[in-house]
């Protein structure tokens, strides 16, 4: 756990290692060069650091990280563990190692990780029910969060600062923190609705303590509001699944009205999200009863919803977009979405959907007897598949380069076979 300058490091790998100061000197610099660098009296070069960090078989970013560094990966370290022991209620242990953090903290003013540390003290406190203390250490905590900006921490401190003076019955100065909380919560745009349901059914006991009954009823009705919510979103996955399985069995009338119903729902909630979710489902549906012009029609509905996001969500409508003019054999359309697919995987340097857009084209290229250019972009997916270390489907494109070589190429066609059932045997699949 020691911190260590860039000469204390050298002079404590070298002794690790029974070097003299000649040794690690070697023909590149003097003995007494050496001995300065380790009194920390004399600067080095980055040559000069590349053949010590050489010498010493360490990295130069090891020898290069500075005592600050050092000390904000050493307290982490220590913090988690802290956090372990308090969870394990094994608060001894756990109030040790935060009193050795914030020595740390103090002597290289690591503001985050001395909020960090009076934060855990006020929750080994809690758990001690030391209500007293506890406060302290919530407000010294929130100071360092404030000054941090840490929006999160500082909604915790004044909930849980709340929360004690609600066990003291002082509601006034509960309401206070919890008002600050609320702002917090609000301004950060914290989505865990129960955290919000936390608050506000605190917010609700202290002005029916207070005989405030219009202002405990307004946070009750916030509290409603989301239980509403959550309604809404079990709802819609109802009449999604009763949607489908009545078109499962032949009643489409009846399955359209279920749909209708829960598009209609996530309208008035403005879900965007939910909305394409359900076009996506019943693109899947129409799917496998073989409708292709509803498998567009629905898969260019998400995707005109989702365009302009580029998430998940929109690149999964563009697949089933892809796929569709391809069953319908429409090469043309299909590739130019394709092309959309693979700009946008480029943009955001996704590996994974580069390689899922160049395959497309292949299997394109394929099917309409262009092999040269399938193997183009069949060679193109090797190079990813291999960059992301994916053994499995690797073989299974050497399988495929065999195959489309077997009228251009016996050699080629005998290199890649071979490739692939090697890589088949090794992972065992044969």
């Amino acid at each position: 756990m020691d911190i260590l300058s860039l000469g204390e490091k050298i002079k404590k790998l070298r002794k690790e290692k029974n070097m003299t100061l000649k040794e690690l000197a070697g023909n590149r610099i003097t003995a007494a060069q050496i001995s300065h660098i380790e009194r920390d009296k004399s600067h080095t070069s980055y040559e000069l650091l590349d053949y010590l960090s050489e010498k010493l078989e360490v990295s130069t970013d090891y020898l290069l990280e500075t005592k600050e560094m050092q000390s904000k990966k050493i307290t982490d370290n220590l913090i988690l563990q802290s956090e372990i022991y308090i969870k394990s209620n094994e608060l001894e242990k756990a109030e040790q190692l935060i009193n050795q953090v914030l020595q740390i903290c103090k002597e290289y003013k690591l503001i985050d990780n001395y909020g960090k540390c009076n934060f855990l003290l006020g929750s080994i406190n809690l758990k001690r029910q030391n209500y007293n203390l506890v406060v302290g250490n919530f407000e010294k905590a929130l100071y360092f969060f404030i000054k941090n900006n840490d929006k999160e921490n500082i909604f915790k401190c004044y909930l849980n600062i709340g929360k004690i003076y609600v066990k003291e019955e002082f509601y006034k100065g509960a309401i206070s923190h919890f008002d600050f909380a609320e702002e917090v919560l609000l301004e950060s745009q914290i989505e865990d609705m129960d955290i919000h349901k936390d608050l506000y059914s605190n917010m609700a006991y202290c002005h029916i303590k207070l005989n405030q009954s219009d202002k405990s009823l307004e946070y009750i009705e916030k509290i409603n509001k989301i239980d509403m919510q959550n309604n809404v979103q079990e709802e819609v996955n109802m009449l999604v699944l009763k949607a489908k399985n009545l078109l499962n069995i032949g009643k489409y009338d009846d399955s359209k009205e279920c749909f209708k119903k829960a598009l209609e729902l996530l309208e008035e909630e403005e879900n965007k999200t939910g909305i394409a979710n359900v076009y996506l489902t019943i693109c899947d549906i129409y799917k496998d009863l073989g409708d292709m012009e509803k498998v567009l029609e629905y898969s260019h509905k998400a995707y005109d919803i989702k365009k302009n996001d580029e998430d998940e969500q929109a690149m999964n409508s563009l697949y089933k977009i892809i796929d569709a003019y391809i069953e319908s054999k429409d090469f043309d359309l299909a590739k130019k979405y394709c092309k959309m697919v693979l700009a946008s995987s480029i943009k955001s340097k996704n590996k994974f959907n580069e390689y899922r857009a160049l395959k497309l084209y292949s299997d394109m290229y394929r099917m309409q007897n262009e092999n040269i250019l399938a193997i183009e972009y069949l060679s193109k997916c090797s190079r990813i598949i291999s960059e992301l270390g994916d053994d499995k489907t690797l073989a299974k494109i050497y399988i495929d380069l065999g195959q489309l070589y077997s009228d251009i190429s016996k050699e080629k066609e005998l290199e890649y076979y071979q490739k692939g059932v090697s890589m088949y045997k090794t992972l065992e699949i044969i």
